[in-house]
């Protein structure tokens, strides 16, 4: 009876320094790799959606209808929809939390270049790479220069099964769909 108690105790010890030996060998995913074929467009005209959160406002024109917006050290200029209310009492240097409409062309590139007009080689500047491609769920996830991480939940159109990691992307800011202003 006591040799079963000390077989089921040491299988437990082995067990628990089994489980904590692999817990530290994980590491996040990086999309740093090197995407296989040729430099070429995947698509464009993928229209995302996403909710920015501690946004500051760089500037904003009111006679002009835009705004711009720092996101974690990037910058983008947005247009507000009709449907942002509030687009007047927000001033330059407000945080702000952003939902924004934006587009994603998903490239392969080969030393930052793909096939332009008439076959020439023409620079791309990608802004962020893919990390994941999720086609059961249709979720495509992209890695920000500065590593932080974003998933999007994309359309049936969407090329997911063409994707991979490490394929660079290009956002084009849309619109700017709602606003609110984060008080302290």
């Amino acid at each position: 009876m006591r040799s079963g108690t000390l077989n089921r105790g040491a299988g437990s010890l082995l067990l628990s320094v089994l489980a904590l030996g692999l817990a530290g060998c994980w590491t996040a995913p990086v999309a740093n790799v090197q995407p296989k074929g040729e430099a070429r467009l995947i698509q464009s005209g993928i229209r995302v959606e996403s909710v920015k959160d501690g946004v500051t406002v760089k500037s904003i024109s009111a006679d002009q209808r835009f705004i711009v917006l720092n996101f974690s050290g990037a910058t983008a200029t947005f247009k507000p929809g009709p449907q942002v209310a509030n687009f007047y009492q927000v001033r330059a240097g407000d945080k702000v939390q952003a939902t924004v409409a934006q587009e994603l062309a998903i490239y392969v590139l080969k030393n930052g270049q793909a096939p332009g007009a008439g076959g020439k080689p023409e620079a791309i500047k990608a802004d962020a790479k893919v990390l994941m491609v999720d086609p059961s769920y249709r979720l495509l996830t992209l890695q920000y220069p500065n590593g932080q991480a974003e998933t999007f939940k994309v359309g049936l159109d969407v090329k997911l099964l063409e994707m991979e990691s490490g394929d660079s992307v290009v956002v084009r800011p849309l619109e700017l769909i709602a606003l609110q202003v984060e008080r302290p």
